[in-house]
């Protein structure tokens, strides 16, 4: 199902989820190598996801992790692209030889701190993901400005029905949607991300 609005599904966790986003064209499929998070997947495991599936974007999603790291790891796992939420300094991201999506955690970001981190890595960022649970409504016009400016993948508060709304309103270059975990392997129920794809879709 091709979209015009981008898709990015992660955490993929399991054969399930990346076929899912394979046959569904979803544009992304997020893999989480932070230690620190829950979600996090051995690179092995990864690989073996990565290895059976074709279609989807591999973005590599990590955490505080040096430069050397992520860099050697995006490699062995051949990943397409490589999603940084460290403060890692934006010159130097070219040397992870990746496109590079910025992840940015805006709550408590004010505005001109925003906009100046944007600016600073829009040279050597392919994207940038907005995380938060800040209320839109607030920050509309900023966010309007900044979709507009940029490619954002909004990983905002919305929902099924907020879904047009977003859409209309900011056009975001893409949305976030979660994958989640088998009920057992090999098992999954799928209704609620294909009802989202068929919001997306219509737009």
């Amino acid at each position: 199902m091709e979209t015009a609005v981008k898709i990015k599904l992660s955490p993929i966790t399991n054969l399930s989820d990346a076929r899912f986003a394979a046959a569904e064209g979803i544009a992304y499929m997020g893999f989480c190598f932070d230690p620190s998070s829950v979600d996090f997947l051995l690179p092995i495991k990864a690989k073996e996801i990565i290895d059976w599936t074709t279609g989807s974007l591999t973005v590599g999603e990590f955490g505080e992790q040096g430069l050397e790291e992520i860099s050697e790891l995006s490699e062995l796992l051949q990943l397409e692209v490589v999603l940084i939420k460290n403060a890692i300094p934006a010159k130097d991201l070219s040397q992870i030889g990746k496109p590079i999506i910025k992840s940015l955690d805006i709550d408590n970001m004010e505005a001109v701190e925003l906009a100046n981190t944007l600016c600073a890595y829009a040279p050597y960022a392919d994207a940038f993901q907005l995380n938060g649970s800040l209320a839109i409504a607030a920050r509309a016009d900023e966010l309007k400005e900044i979709c507009l400016q940029y490619k954002i993948i909004w990983n905002l508060p919305f929902n099924l029905s907020s879904v047009p709304e977003v859409i209309a309103q900011f056009n975001p270059y893409a949305i976030c949607l979660l994958a989640g975990s088998e009920e057992k392997t090999g098992m999954k129920e799928y209704e609620e991300l294909y009802a989202l794809l068929d919001v997306i879709a219509a737009k």
